[in-house]
């Protein structure tokens, strides 16, 4: 008689869920790339192949899916959006050793103090426009040309970011330092209410 195996979150893997949480904080939280992680398991006398542990990390981020669905239904059901982008170098598969530009679509809850990544090969308008498909509510951007139709969109209102507003008349001070002056210590005023409505 043999006992049935415990139960692992890879089906036939050996990681238990303890192992495979450590392995993606290590690499994405302290971003501990996976030749060190294999330096230190050989340290403690574990041998590991880096094709083991980039399965295990593939595998795990398989079983996070409904848990990054649920977080994306909970942001884009929000009525207040902060949408920017950010680029990453990401690993070529086909010329090894060498990266490519991709882009982190980043989406913020404020009032729930929630982020959604959603990645992209490039920083068009596909990306946006397909993840705030159903979104209502207003939308707050750094006025990057591809948000400039989402003010069309029904039941979407599109706010634009002081701070990128602030660094143009920041700019103008070697213009026009009169005007420029005076239109920073106004901002001021706006900011000195934001600090009181939080």
């Amino acid at each position: 008689v043999i006992a049935n195996l415990p139960a692992r979150p890879i089906e036939k893997g050996i990681a238990g869920p303890g192992l495979l949480a450590q392995i993606i904080i290590d690499k994405y939280t302290d971003h501990l790339p996976i030749h060190r992680q294999i330096q230190r398991f050989e340290r403690e006398g574990i041998k590991l192949s880096a094709s083991t542990l980039t399965d295990w990390i593939g595998a795990t981020c398989t079983l996070l899916d409904p848990l990054y669905e649920v977080l994306r239904k909970q942001v884009l059901s929000s009525n207040y959006l902060q949408a920017d982008e950010t680029p990453i170098k990401v690993l070529d598969k086909g010329k090894k050793g060498t990266t490519h530009r991709g882009y982190h679509w980043v989406y913020h809850s404020v009032q729930e103090r929630l982020v959604l990544f959603d990645y992209r090969e490039g920083r068009g308008r596909e990306g946006p426009t397909e993840c705030l498909k159903d979104f209502k509510g207003h939308l707050q951007t750094d006025g990057y040309i591809v948000y400039e139709d989402f003010d069309k969109k029904p039941g979407m209102i599109l706010l634009h970011c002081m701070a990128h507003a602030r660094r143009k008349f920041d700019e103008a001070k070697d213009n026009d330092l009169v005007r420029a002056s005076y239109v920073l210590t106004e901002m001021q005023k706006l900011y000195a209410l934001e600090r009181q409505g939080k």
